[in-house]
C-alpha cells in the first residue's frame, strides 16, 4: 500500500484529514478572487436605459403600446404577418424593461418598487402573450399555418396546443385557484424548512471523526424525518392539483401534461427510459463500490457509510482567482469553435458590463443568465468565491448566456428563444463536462488526475442516475396519487426505498434515508422537472463524444445548432443540425459507456499512487 507512510492508520489519517480541511476553510475565508477589484464585476445597467428616468419613460410609452395592439382585433390572413411582425417587435421592448428589473431585484431583495414593476412587467408580458395565441386559433388564421413561413412553428404550436386550452373565463378562474393553493403550499414547505434546525450539512460531511459524521447525519435525517406526516400531506397535496390541473386542460395525467410541455415527448416514452435505466444500476453501483473502497484505503475506516464518501482522498484544492478561472473555462471551451469562443470572452471581460458576481448585502440566492433576443445580455451569480464549484457554475451558467446571446443576434423571430428546458440545460452541462475535462488535463500527477476523474464521475452519476431516481419517484408519486394507492407518509416512504435500493449499494443499510425525500426542494418547488436533467445529460454525453471524435467539424454543427434557436420540435433540430435524435436507447448506451470508461481510469489511477 502507497497511499500514506502511516503507523496507526486510523488517528494518523484522521489527523491528516482535520488539518487538510481547517488550512482549505481558514484559506478560502481570506480569499479574494477580485485581486480588490470587486466594483468591476457589477452588470453596468446604463446597458438597458440612461437612467432610472428613461426607463420611466420608455416603459410607459411601451406600457401603452402593448394595451393598443391588445385592442386591435382586426386580424386576418392578409395581415397575419404584419401583426406577427409589430407583436415580436413589442415583445423585445417589454422584454428589456422586464430583464432590467429582473435584474435589480436580483442585486437587491429589499428593493419592494422593483418587485412590483417585476410583477406589473411579467403580467403585461403574459396577457399580451394569451392575447396572440388566442388571435393564432381563429380558423380564418388557422387555415394559412401551412403557407406561412416565417412564423410557421408558432402557429403549429399553437395549433397543437388549442385542444388543452380554455376558455379565457375558465383559465382565468383556475389560475386564481392555482395561484392561490400553489401559494399557500409553497408557504406551507418554506416556512416548515426555516422552523427545522437540521445543522450544516457540509461542515458534517466534512469532519474528519467518523462517529461525528454517523450521529451527525442520524440526526440531521431525524430533523426532517419528525415532520415527515407534514411533508407528506403537502406532497400530495401539489400532486393532486397538478393532477387536477392537467385533467382539466385534457390531459390523462399531470406528468402526461409535464413531458409533453418540457421534453414534448409522449408519457409513454419517459416511462419506458426510467424502466430501461434500472436495468444498469450496476454501473452506478460499480462506481459507489470502487469509490467505497478508496475511501477505506485513505482512511482506515471499516465500514464504509454514503456520508463518508465526501472525505477528502487525495488532492484538496484552493479557490481560483476570477483570472485563472477565465482562463481555464475559455481554454476547456476552445474545442467548441472561435464564435463560441469569442462570444464567451466577451461574457467574461467585466469591461463590458455583462457580469454581476462579485456578492454584496441583500443580493438574491440565484445564479442564472438574464436576456432576450434583442436585450442585452447579463449573468448574475449571488458570489462568486473561487472554488471549483463556482467555477464549474460559472462555466454553466455562462453557457446559457453565451446561448442566448447567439440565438440573439441571428433570429429573426423573438419568440423561437424559447423552448424545452432539457436542451437549454444539456448545452450547459456540457461546457462542465469540458472544464473538468481541462482540469483533468492539467494535472500533472496521478493523484490530481484521479481527483479530476471522479469530480467528472461525480457530476454524470448525479445528472444520470441521482435525476432517474427522482424522475422515477416522482412518476410513481403522482401514479401513485392519481390511482388512490398513496395516501400517507409510511407510502410515499416505502416507494422512496423501492426506487432507491436497487441503485444504491449503502441505503439499505442506512434506514434513516428512508424519509430523504423530504429535503428535496426540487419536487415542492418545481415539480415534475427532475427528468429534464437526465435527458439533458443524456444529451450532453452525446455532444461529449462528438467533439471528441471530430473537433472541428463538431464546432460548425454547434455552434448553427446554438444560432438557430428552436424553430422545430427538439428531435428534428438534433437530427437536422448535429446528426442525432432523441432514441433513448442510442443516448443512453453513449451515456453509460463514458461513465464506465470513466470509472475504469479511476480504478487504474486509484491503483498507481
Amino acid at each position: 500500500m502507497r497511499v500514506f507512510k502511516i503507523v496507526n492508520r486510523k488517528y494518523s489519517a484522521t489527523f491528516i484529514l482535520s488539518l487538510l480541511c481547517l488550512s482549505f476553510h481558514a484559506f478560502a475565508q481570506q480569499f479574494d478572487p477580485f485581486n480588490g477589484k470587486a466594483v468591476e464585476f457589477h452588470v453596468q445597467f446604463s446597458r438597458y436605459f440612461k437612467s432610472g428616468v428613461d426607463e420611466k419613460a420608455s416603459r410607459i410609452i411601451v406600457i401603452d403600446s402593448v394595451s393598443r395592439f391588445k385592442r386591435d382585433s382586426a386580424w386576418a390572413p392578409g395581415n397575419l404577418r404584419s401583426h406577427l411582425d409589430a407583436y415580436e417587435k413589442l415583445l423585445v421592448s417589454i422584454e428589456r424593461h422586464y430583464q432590467y428589473f429582473t435584474l435589480k431585484c436580483y442585486v437587491n431583495n429589499k428593493d419592494t418598487l422593483s418587485k412590483q414593476v417585476y410583477s406589473q412587467l411579467g403580467d403585461s408580458i403574459g396577457s399580451l402573450q394569451g392575447m396572440v395565441s388566442r388571435m393564432l386559433l381563429r380558423p380564418n388564421i388557422v387555415k394559412v399555418t401551412g403557407t406561412e413561413t416565417k412564423y410557421r412553428y408558432l402557429l403549429e404550436q399553437s395549433a397543437r396546443e388549442a385542444t388543452h386550452n380554455l376558455t379565457d373565463q375558465e383559465e382565468a378562474v383556475i389560475n386564481r385557484l392555482s395561484d392561490a393553493m400553489t401559494g399557500h403550499l409553497t408557504d406551507r414547505y418554506d416556512d416548515l424548512m426555516d422552523q427545522i434546525k437540521a445543522g450544516n450539512r457540509s461542515a458534517i460531511l466534512k469532519s474528519p471523526d467518523s462517529v461525528s459524521r454517523r450521529t451527525g447525519m442520524a440526526a440531521y435525517y431525524k430533523a426532517y424525518d419528525d415532520h415527515g406526516e407534514l411533508f407528506a400531506a403537502t406532497l400530495i397535496d401539489i400532486a393532486l392539483q397538478k393532477t387536477a390541473q392537467a385533467k382539466l386542460r385534457g390531459f390523462k395525467s399531470a406528468t402526461e401534461r409535464a413531458y409533453q410541455r418540457s421534453l414534448q415527448l409522449p408519457e409513454a416514452s419517459v416511462k419506458q427510459l426510467l424502466v430501461e435505466i434500472t436495468e444498469h444500476a450496476g454501473v452506478l453501483q460499480d462506481y459507489q463500490r470502487l469509490q467505497s473502497g478508496q475511501v477505506k484505503r485513505v482512511t482506515g475506516l471499516g465500514q464504509v457509510h454514503s456520508w463518508d464518501t465526501f472525505l477528502p482522498t487525495g488532492l484538496v484544492t484552493q479557490p481560483m482567482s476570477y483570472e485563472q478561472a477565465k482562463t481555464l473555462i475559455l481554454a476547456a471551451l476552445a474545442p467548441l469553435g472561435s464564435e463560441y469562443a469569442q462570444a464567451f470572452a466577451h461574457l467574461l471581460d467585466p469591461a463590458n458590463g455583462k457580469l454581476d458576481i462579485a456578492g454584496g448585502p441583500d443580493r438574491v440566492t440565484e445564479f442564472t443568465s438574464v436576456g432576450f433576443p434583442g436585450v442585452p445580455e447579463s449573468l448574475y451569480m449571488k458570489s462568486f468565491s473561487g472554488s471549483e464549484r463556482e467555477v464549474s457554475r460559472l462555466a454553466h451558467e455562462g453557457g446559457h448566456a453565451v446561448h442566448e446571446q447567439l440565438m440573439g443576434d441571428h433570429l429573426a423571430v423573438p419568440s423561437y428563444s424559447k423552448g424545452p428546458g432539457f436542451l437549454f440545460e444539456a448545452y450547459a452541462i456540457f461546457n462542465e463536462l469540458l472544464l473538468m475535462d481541462e482540469l483533468e488535463k492539467r494535472a500533472k500527477t496521478p493523484i490530481n488526475k484521479a481527483y479530476y476523474t471522479k469530480m467528472f464521475l461525480d457530476k454524470l452519476s448525479l445528472e444520470l442516475f441521482t435525476s432517474v431516481e427522482e424522475g422515477t419517484f416522482e412518476q410513481g408519486l403522482y401514479d401513485g396519487v392519481a390511482d388512490g394507492n398513496i395516501h400517507n407518509r409510511e407510502d410515499i416512504d416505502n416507494l422512496y426505498a423501492s426506487i432507491m435500493n436497487p441503485y444504491d449499494i449503502y441505503f439499505a443499510g442506512e434506514p434513516e434515508r428512508r424519509s430523504e425525500w423530504t429535503n428535496k426542494r426540487l419536487l415542492y418547488d418545481d415539480p415534475i422537472y427532475n427528468v429534464n436533467y437526465l435527458y439533458a445529460i443524456l444529451v450532453s454525453c452525446k455532444l461529449y463524444t462528438m467533439v471528441h471524435q471530430d473537433q472541428q467539424g463538431f464546432a460548425l454543427k454547434y455552434t448553427a445548432l446554438l444560432k438557430n434557436g428552436f424553430d422545430a420540435p427538439a428531435t428534428d433540430l438534433l437530427k437536422k443540425i448535429m446528426g442525432f435524435g432523441l432514441d433513448h436507447e442510442a443516448l443512453l448506451k453513449g451515456a453509460l459507456g463514458l461513465m464506465k470508461s470513466k470509472t475504469a481510469l479511476l480504478q487504474t489511477l486509484y491503483q498507481s499512487f
